[in-house]
């Protein structure tokens, strides 16, 4: 799991950051994105804790 971030540029060209829970998987040979949760904007998000979070959950490695 991982933190993806997406930007998405307004009518106005503002930039707004946007913050998603995401897992890659293997469909048919090929890795694809899964997004799990959006989190939402990004500069309304405290990202060092969410990088803790993730790393929480993450497994051990073997």
């Amino acid at each position: 799991m991982y933190l993806r971030k997406t930007r998405r540029r307004n009518k106005d060209a503002s930039v707004v950051r946007y913050v998603q829970l995401a897992n890659n998987r293997r469909m048919d040979g090929q890795t694809q994105a899964e997004v799990l949760v959006n989190l939402g904007r990004q500069d309304r998000l405290d990202l060092d804790a969410l990088r803790r979070l993730v790393a929480s959950i993450e497994p051990l490695p073997r």
